[in-house]
């Protein structure tokens, strides 16, 4: 058995969570003998994900079954390689086979628009829409940064900080990949907002479908990781921070995601977030002046970048009376009447 048909039924066993503890002893120890193995296991690996992003449901199972039932029963590894081997080199050969064929494996020097390498950047109180070289489109916020890996084969995004909204521009044949903080996000043809705040991370999917997964850069974790996939459905949110457990729940995503559009909005905000929030897109900032009116809550859909016009609407929402400062700013106060604790 070569490397690669070896590579071909670990993959397809952990796949299938199939392993046993011995498996995972013997795996271990045969991906640890050489560097040819591991750069088997990391080709094969690469196969099956364009497989599973290009070839239909029944096509995929046909495949891991072959697979699994080409290779030994477990404990009797080593001895049925003999036997194993030409049966599982047709079930590679069929996979890989496949693979090229849905995905329309091309010389980069045959089609260079198709690949492609850039970063993009916004400032502090700097907003942008940017077209990609596929035709996806790209709204950013404010102090945004990414950097584009397009190749043939796939589209990839790195967000490093900031806040981006998607539309992606469809082809199934090339996956668009957002990688942000620890998390993988894969869509075909969809809307989706991705914001990174430190290592928080927040997705919210606007339209289409978008699966979201751990970005693990260590083989084996890549494996034990992979149960971990979610899928995101239309007007759901996903929150994760590095190395913990994404959690899901329902959102307004029209709402969440109305930036882009000049509007923020807010549902049951406390009126220190929203001015936080509203004065990082405006050079006039709006300054709270009693600490009790900072746990008012607000709820809303307001512009962006116009304080004045937030400070009228909110002495209609509020008992608040508004003021210009020594510098400019716009001062929330409450009304000299009012008690917030009653």
């Amino acid at each position: 058995m070569t490397p690669l048909e070896a590579a071909s039924y670990w993959f397809v066993r952990q796949d299938a969570q199939a392993m046993t503890p011995g498996d995972h002893d013997e795996f271990e120890h045969w991906l640890l003998a050489n560097e040819t193995n591991r750069d088997a296991y990391q080709r094969t690996a690469a196969m099956w994900q364009g497989i599973e992003s290009t070839v239909e449901g029944g096509e995929l199972r046909a495949l891991r079954v072959a697979a699994l039932a080409a290779g030994p029963e477990p404990k009797v590894w080593p001895r049925a390689v003999a036997v194993a081997g030409g049966t599982l080199a047709a079930v590679v050969a069929i996979a890989t086979l496949t693979w090229h064929l849905a995905v329309g494996v091309r010389d980069p020097s045959v089609t260079p628009d198709l690949a492609s390498a850039g970063q993009y950047v916004t400032g502090q109180k700097q907003q942008s829409s940017v077209a990609l070289p596929d035709g996806s489109q790209v709204a950013m916020n404010l102090d945004t940064d990414f950097r584009i890996d397009f190749t043939p084969q796939r589209r990839e995004v790195r967000l490093l900080k900031g806040q981006a909204f998607f539309e992606v521009a469809k082809d199934p044949k090339r996956p668009f990949v957002v990688i942000a903080a620890d998390r993988r996000i894969e869509a075909l043809g969809t809307k989706f907002d991705v914001k990174l705040s430190g290592e928080r991370l927040e997705v919210v999917l606007l339209e289409g479908r978008v699966s979201v997964e751990r970005d693990e850069r260590s083989l084996l974790k890549k494996i034990t990781q992979r149960t971990e996939r979610v899928e995101l459905r239309p007007d759901q949110r996903l929150v994760a921070a590095p190395g913990e457990s994404a959690s899901i729940g329902a959102t307004k995503a029209a709402q969440a995601t109305s930036w882009h559009e000049g509007w923020i909005a807010f549902e049951d905000e406390s009126l220190e977030r929203a001015i936080a929030e509203l004065n990082r897109y405006s050079d006039v900032p709006l300054v709270i002046a009693d600490d009790a009116a900072r746990t008012l809550r607000v709820s809303g859909v307001f512009r962006i970048g116009q304080p004045d016009r937030f400070a009228a609407i909110i002495q209609e929402l509020l008992p608040l009376s508004v003021r210009r400062g020594e510098q400019g700013e716009m001062v929330l106060a409450l009304k000299d009447d009012v008690d917030v604790a009653r």
